[in-house]
């Protein structure tokens, strides 16, 4: 017996997926809309009571002072409860809806940054950071004001109007079908703009380039010192003029496409009373009861405009849900990204490292990596050289599993990556960038960054096995200095060695040094390397190098070229077995003897 397959089950949309974001927030706001429904009520009543009072004056039109004064107090009453409930609650419902409204943005971006550490690296290279900057900004931002202001709005809306219609049906169903005549054909010219789908893709197509635009401005902005040194202006960037424009005329097609429906909306949704005069014309003729018909006439003319703002509300609310959905679809891209995850969680008990065929692809064409093998024994140095683009780095970052190999395994202590949570695989391996990066923090807790639970004299100890303890005691505050103020600026160097010391304060069994001492001056270096001989002690180590002086000494050289092996071994053996090695390093040599 064949059984039937489950159907995939639809990820959620819009409103419906705020909601399952929210989670125990959904309680705050249930409560945030029954408050305003409640509030939306209030509002009204007093409307009823005016019309009450006027229907009495009618009535008694003819004898005025036998009207009883206690019937008109009481009416008044009825209206002041009305106003003052009316602003409590909708004082009480604005005040959960912010409290909800703040909790769940904080819980929203928590969530983006957790699953940002937990996504693989690939992810960052296909996106800016303007459009990452415009979903944890930007967006999430717009979701505070739509449940804090817009969803409790939005729930009023609906129920004044309807209250409201449910009243006048009461009273007289044809006026009441009169009147809801033109709120009828606004709402479907309304419709026209957001459901068609010419229309909806233009409103797709504006986020888009919206977004486009936001990551150039910030590519702009962080390019300033090479847009300065080449003397260009705005103009001169023009991908930033270009993606400007592309926003300009897809709002101005998006405007030109909605021209005519949203203009006939207006035109149709505040025209009750126009609507609503010939009939009352012709009902107040023909009345058999001209008293009574005048009541109704008056109810509605004074209802019938008092609809539109509330109408209105409801309208913008509506569309603000659409753009909430591009929102929430946009966090969603990255709520909903592939984790790296391991199907067990193992430790190993040793550090030696382990490629076995190992291939990898960054676009699923040409592989980056190809059938690399070799193994890094425990307290080794492995020097990894090439020319560049040739794959060092890359096979690092398999390594740290910022990507997953396409074919082979790469395994620690026996043990495939892949089996070890990505946490515990981040304990066992330091890495220290080619560009390294720091925090506007102080220094103590830049360096802290390798160790949270480090004291401050491991942390000063971390700063003179790195060479850079006297550079921070020289600072103005010293290790409480914090980066980016007061003058505290560091050289690439000296960033450089503070990256170096997280190394040290982490004293991980495994080190990856991606081209470590780049930045840093001859003196520094020797002081640098001779710390590095400490630290490397009974550890596996990988030095990533293009000053091929350097790791001479090293216990294992593997030479890169275009994604292959093409050899390992150390220096002598390569010198005398490796043609590209020997070429890189007399390319070295001549570099290093050149003068001016």
């Amino acid at each position: 017996m064949k059984t039937k397959s489950k159907k995939p089950v639809k990820q959620k949309e819009g409103i419906a997926r705020l909601f399952e974001l929210a989670g125990k927030k959904k309680g705050k706001l249930v409560a945030a809309s029954l408050f305003s429904v409640i509030s939306s009520f209030s509002r009204i009543i007093f409307y009823f009571s005016i019309y009450s009072v006027i229907k009495i004056v009618l009535q008694n039109y003819s004898n005025i002072a036998s009207i009883d004064k206690m019937i008109i107090i009481k009416y008044s009453l009825v209206s002041l409860v009305g106003i003052i409930l009316y602003a409590v609650c909708a004082f009480v419902s604005s005040s959960i809806s912010h409290v909800a409204a703040y909790d769940l943005l904080y819980e929203i971006r928590i969530a983006l940054m957790e699953k940002m550490s937990r996504i693989s690296a690939g992810f960052f290279d296909s996106v800016t950071q303007g459009s990452i900057k415009k979903i944890m900004a930007d967006d999430v931002e717009s979701i505070e004001e739509f449940v804090a202001h817009s969803f409790s709005e939005l729930v009023a809306g609906i129920a004044t109007p309807l209250f409201i219609i449910i009243y006048l049906f009461s009273i007289d169903w044809r006026l009441s079908l009169v009147i809801l005549l033109p709120i009828i054909i606004s709402l479907f010219l309304l419709g026209m703009c957001l459901t068609q789908k010419n229309k909806a893709l233009l409103q797709k197509k504006m986020s888009s380039a919206m977004e486009k635009m936001t990551s150039t401005i910030v590519e702009y902005v962080h390019g300033m010192p090479v847009i300065k040194v080449f003397n260009r202006n705005l103009k001169g960037f023009k991908r930033y003029e270009d993606d400007i424009n592309e926003f300009v005329d897809v709002v101005d097609e998006t405007a030109h496409a909605n021209a005519v429906p949203i203009s006939l909306y207006y035109v149709f949704f505040g025209a009750q009373v126009l609507f609503l005069l010939p009939p009352c014309i012709f009902m107040l003729k023909s009345a058999a009861n001209y008293t009574e018909s005048l009541l109704a006439v008056i109810l509605f003319l004074f209802i019938g405009q008092g609809l539109k703002e509330p109408l209105e509300n409801m309208m913008n609310m509506a569309v603000g849900t659409n753009r909430i959905k591009e929102s929430v679809s946009r966090i969603d891209n990255i709520l909903y990204q592939k984790e790296l995850t391991s199907k067990e969680n193992k430790l190993p008990s040793a550090y030696d490292v382990e490629f076995e065929n190992v291939t990898f692809s960054y676009t699923g064409k040409t592989n980056a990596v190809e059938n690399v093998s070799f193994k890094a024994e425990p307290g080794s140095i492995n020097a990894i050289v090439g020319h560049s683009g040739g794959g060092k780095s890359t096979l690092m970052e398999l390594l740290l599993r910022f990507y997953d190999v396409n074919e082979g395994s790469i395994k620690i202590g026996g043990v495939d990556i892949k089996e070890i949570s990505q946490e515990n695989l981040m304990n066992l391996i330091s890495y220290v960038f080619q560009d390294s990066f720091l925090f506007n923090d102080t220094i103590e807790n830049n360096i802290r960054m390798g160790n949270l639970t480090a004291t401050k004299e491991d942390v000063i100890q971390a700063a003179k096995s790195a060479g850079i303890h006297e550079v921070i005691e020289n600072l103005p505050a010293s290790y409480d200095s914090v980066v980016g103020e007061n003058s505290v600026y560091l050289s690439g160097g000296e960033k450089q060695r503070i990256a170096i010391a997280r190394l040290f304060l982490k004293n991980s069994p495994i080190i990856v040094l991606d081209e470590a001492t780049a930045y840093a001056d001859a003196e520094n270096e020797t002081k640098i390397q001779s710390a590095f001989a400490k630290l490397s002690k009974n550890k596996t180590v990988f030095i990533i190098a293009h000053r091929l002086k350097t790791i001479e000494n090293a216990d294992n050289i593997l030479v890169i070229h275009n994604g292959h092996l093409a050899s390992q071994g150390k220096h002598s053996y390569l010198m005398e077995n490796c043609q590209i090695y020997k070429d890189m390093v007399d390319a070295n040599e001549r570099r290093d003897s050149w003068s001016i």
